[in-house]
């Protein structure tokens, strides 16, 4: 297994870029990834304390607005950029209130009479709004990406499962077999957790921004399962970049 590609999103529900190499560090979370998220309006935001972690049900997420799948998002030197299509629609400071305000208003534009008050980005002070409050990263193999295109009558595309490491595989689902197992991926090494289960975000075409069938329940028929990826935690860290070779050290 090889890596294929290493991916960051760094505002949760939104799409991300890929990277050259990353540093990864041990029991943190994978860099410049899921730091931000936008607050969608709920009451219990404004009693949460600062930067502190939330279920998703108080952001903004792709299960329930398809449309942010179109948003390709780039954090560079203090900025978040926000792109659809190749045009630029949003390069706003994030140290600075205009900047700040310049995001909230972006969503709210886009969203707000569908939220319960006003979309506000928010910051998390340590580890990273993912979906479980682990310092867990995610890896998922190329033949299960292609496996679950020619089960539901789509195309390969690792946005779709937001996917932070992608290694090139001969055998849909060949990732799972790592569970239990210490890994290194270039110099950093890893404990595989458990698998990454999915949900109705997967329904969303990362190109189109179209919610298509339910392809959890089409994961269940075809493959007995939902699941696509695997959960490692880094154990040690170090230097990681497209090309290096996976290793089982157990």
């Amino acid at each position: 297994m090889i890596v294929q590609s290493l991916w960051q999103y760094p505002i949760k529900g939104l799409g991300g870029t890929t990277t050259d190499s990353v540093i990864l560090t041990a029991d943190a979370y994978f860099p410049g990834d899921r730091l931000y998220a936008i607050g969608n309006g709920h009451e219990k935001l404004s009693s949460a304390p600062s930067g502190s972690w939330m279920k998703k049900a108080y952001f903004l997420q792709l299960m329930k607005f398809e449309q942010l799948a179109a948003l390709e998002c780039q954090f560079e030197e203090g900025s978040i950029r926000i792109r659809k299509n190749d045009s630029m629609l949003l390069d706003a400071a994030l140290d600075t209130e205009g900047g700040m305000a310049e995001i909230d208003s972006f969503f709210r534009e886009m969203l707000g009479d569908l939220l319960p008050g006003e979309p506000k980005i928010m910051r998390i002070q340590e580890g990273a709004y993912t979906d479980t409050n682990e310092p867990w990263i995610s890896i998922g193999g190329t033949a299960s990406l292609d496996a679950f295109a020619a089960a539901t009558g789509t195309y390969a595309d690792a946005r779709r499962f937001r996917l932070n490491v992608i290694i090139e595989t001969d055998t849909p689902f060949a990732e799972a077999n790592l569970i239990g197992k210490t890994i290194a991926l270039g110099q950093a090494e890893l404990k595989v957790m458990e698998p990454v289960g999915r949900c109705a975000a997967i329904n969303v075409d990362p190109v189109t921004a179209v919610r298509g069938p339910n392809y959890v329940q089409e994961m269940q028929t075809h493959f007995g399962h939902s699941d696509l990826g695997i959960f490692a935690k880094i154990t040690k860290g170090g230097t990681v970049r497209p090309g290096d070779i996976l290793q089982i050290l157990d």
